[in-house]
């Protein structure tokens, strides 16, 4: 460890694990390319005194992690009987290593599904990321991003379609829509959604990874010839997620989609892919669904 993050290790011994030690099996250890750190240790596990931390710093800041509906004083168990009534979630902890102790540095989940009755499988959603505040701008958000992505492949192989993620905060806009990790596509803006935050209303930015062999399914829906322009505007919307930059995506198909129904294109094609994409939309909810 360079001796900037030795530094930040001993600031941040309040913060330390009593009795938490490597080589337990729950462990797993993660390669980052930041300067002066090999890799970065993850659990699904963590000592209440951190968890205390965590809750507290989110209670007493300005932000939209849901956690802050939860409140400072709840346990794991709790925590993660509270996600799992809304969705199929895993929590993930993680940590630097710095004199045979972990030092958690950010919390984040992964849900299987966008809510529990969603009928559709290979639909991911990364959410709860947070990261410490004395952590923050060393590049770990990148690798916990990372490692979700991982996480969602390994979980759903072959059958992954998307995986989707909110923000509101302009600087994790620009990672997640260029963060050049190998074997992924980057995340594009479906729209805006409305979370329910501390008592109040936020407007959140919706963005959404939609994996080539999901975007190739739709993209044959809207094979064939003597296509209504409504199927050429989808056409060119799913080619920029590849190719170029599209905003608000999810309106873009819905209103070109609802056309096309009216030009009759889908009595002879399949409209299957495009109406579970279309139901993910309207079940975040994006705003004007």
């Amino acid at each position: 460890m360079s001796s900037n993050f030795a530094k930040l290790a001993l600031e941040s011994t309040p913060l330390a694990t009593n009795g938490t030690e490597l080589g337990r099996p729950d462990i797993r250890s993660y390669k980052t390319d930041i300067a002066g750190l090999e890799e970065i240790m993850v659990s699904e596990t963590v000592d209440p005194g951190n968890l205390k931390r965590l809750l507290g710093c989110l209670v007493n800041e300005d932000c939209v992690h849901s956690w802050r509906n939860f409140g400072s004083d709840g346990t794991l168990d709790a925590l993660l009987e509270w996600e799992n009534r809304l969705r199929p979630t895993k929590l993930f902890f993680f940590y630097i290593q710095h004199q045979g102790e972990l030092i958690m540095i950010g919390a984040s989940a992964v849900a299987e599904k966008l809510t529990r009755d969603f009928p559709y499988p290979g639909f991911c959603v990364l959410g709860r990321c947070y990261i410490m505040p004395q952590f923050r701008s060393y590049g770990f958000y990148r690798y916990i991003l990372s490692y979700r992505l991982d996480y969602c492949k390994e979980r759903f192989g072959d059958e992954l379609k998307a995986i989707h993620i909110g923000s509101v905060n302009d600087r994790i806009s620009r990672v997640i829509s260029s963060h050049n990790l190998d074997g992924w596509s980057r995340f594009i803006h479906l729209g805006e959604e409305e979370l329910h935050v501390a008592g109040q209303v936020k407007t959140v930015g919706a963005y959404m990874l939609l994996l080539p062999q999901y975007i190739h399914s739709l993209q044959r829906a809207l094979a064939g010839k003597y296509a209504p322009q409504c199927v050429y505007r989808l056409r060119y919307a799913l080619s920029l997620i590849e190719e170029g930059d599209v905003k608000d995506l999810g309106p873009v198909i819905k209103d070109a989609f609802e056309e096309a129904i009216a030009h009759g294109w889908f009595t002879d094609h399949d409209a299957y892919e495009i109406e579970q994409l279309l139901l993910f939309c309207r079940s975040i909810p994006l705003v004007g669904f």
